[in-house]
């Protein structure tokens, strides 16, 4: 069953099931188009292996009540954050 996990006036994340959350921003003036954001169970783990592999992090931030957020960006612009709920 959906299950609301966090919410804001331009942002929500649903859990779809046990395992897959889906993320939704409304941000018109962002500077890229794109922007993937995946839930993971251990930030800390999955930000050490993108380092590992040569992957700088450009911003890491607390996220309201909701958990923690790492984000990313690629040399095309893309925005790809990872997101831990608390």
């Amino acid at each position: 069953p959906y299950a609301t996990l966090f919410r804001s006036e331009k942002e929500v994340m649903w859990r779809i099931n046990e395992n897959a959350r889906l993320y939704v921003l409304d941000d018109p003036d962002n500077a890229s188009p794109r922007l993937v954001t995946i839930a993971v169970s251990d930030l800390d783990a999955a930000v050490a292996e993108l380092a590992e592999r040569g992957i700088e992090l450009t911003t890491l931030e607390q996220v309201g009540s909701a958990g923690r957020k790492a984000t990313f960006t690629d040399p095309e612009g893309t925005t790809v954050s990872l997101i831990q709920v608390a």
